[in-house]
C-alpha cells in the first residue's frame, strides 16, 4: 500500500464562464483551498468560429502560475484540432498559449508527478469523436484505454481524466484509482445524487449526471460543471468546484 495524502481540486467545462473580472472569484475559491495540484478535465473554453480562447484559457494560465495543472482535453479542444478549416489558426494558438505556460497539457499522454510526496500518474484522455456522437451508443472498449496509456502502474496512483462520463464500465475496468469525467453539466435539471433531465448526447435522465461513484475499491467523480453551452440553463443543479482528499491508497 501506498501512504500519504494530497489535495486535489477538480474544474470541468467552464466554458469560457467568468466570475468575476477575469474569473478573479473563481481564483480566490481555489487558492483558498489551497490544492497540491489542479487538474482540468475539459471544455475550460468554447469551440465556435471566430470565438476567443479567453477567458477559459486565461484562467487556467493565472492557475498555473500558483499550482501544478493537469489539463486534459473535452470534445470543445478536440473540436478545434479536428477541424482546421472551421477554426483556422485556433488550435494552433491554443497549444503555443499553453506551451508559453506551467500547465501541463495531456493529448492522450500521462504524467509522473508527486503531490505531497506521494507518486502519482496522471493520465489525459482524447477520445475519439464517434464516442461523442450524439446518437452513439455503442462501448468504449478498455482496450482503448490499455493501447495508449498502457497499464496502471502500482507503485503509482493513478488518475484518468476522462471527458465524457457515459463510459464508466470501461473506466472501472481498465482500473485508475480515480477517473474523473464532466461534460454532462448535471444534466441542466437534476434529480437526486447522480441523475439529470438531459445530456448533451440527447441522454434522458441519464445516471452518469454527477456525483461519487465506486466499484472494487476504484473511484469515478463526474463533475456537474462551472458553466454551460448547448443549454444555457440550471436548475436544481449548482456549479462545481470538485475538492479532492486522497489519503492512504492501495
Amino acid at each position: 500500500m501506498l501512504h500519504g495524502h494530497f489535495r486535489l481540486v477538480f474544474l470541468s467545462d467552464l466554458h469560457n464562464k467568468e466570475f468575476g473580472y477575469k474569473n478573479q472569484e473563481l481564483l480566490d475559491t481555489i487558492v483558498s483551498l489551497q490544492p497540491d495540484g489542479v487538474l482540468i478535465g475539459g471544455d475550460q473554453i468554447v469551440a465556435k468560429p471566430g470565438r476567443s480562447l479567453d477567458p477559459g484559457l486565461f484562467a487556467a494560465i493565472r492557475l498555473s502560475e500558483q499550482f501544478p495543472v493537469f489539463y486534459a482535453c473535452g470534445n470543445h479542444e478536440y473540436r478545434l484540432k479536428l477541424y482546421p478549416d472551421v477554426y483556422p489558426q485556433a488550435y494552433k494558438e491554443f497549444r503555443e498559449r499553453i506551451a508559453e505556460s506551467k500547465i501541463v497539457y495531456l493529448e492522450n499522454e500521462y504524467a509522473d508527478t508527486n503531490l505531497n510526496g506521494c507518486p502519482v500518474r496522471i493520465c489525459g484522455f482524447e477520445m475519439k469523436r464517434e464516442y461523442y456522437d450524439r446518437f452513439y451508443r455503442g462501448n468504449l472498449p478498455e482496450e482503448e484505454l490499455a493501447r495508449v496509456f498502457g497499464q496502471p502502474d502500482p507503485n503509482r496512483y493513478t488518475i484518468l481524466l476522462a471527458h465524457h462520463p457515459g463510459y464508466q464500465d470501461t473506466y472501472f475496468e481498465y482500473g485508475a484509482n480515480l477517473t474523473l469525467s464532466g461534460h454532462y453539466h448535471g444534466g441542466v435539471v437534476s434529480f437526486g445524487r447522480h441523475h439529470g433531465l438531459i445530456s448533451p448526447d440527447f441522454r434522458v435522465f441519464s445516471k452518469y449526471c454527477r456525483g461519487h461513484y465506486k466499484k472494487n475499491g476504484k473511484d469515478h467523480i463526474i463533475s456537474a460543471g462551472i458553466g454551460e453551452h448547448t443549454i444555457p440553463v440550471r436548475i436544481h443543479n449548482p456549479r462545481e468546484v470538485v475538492v479532492i482528499d486522497v489519503g492512504d491508497f492501495s
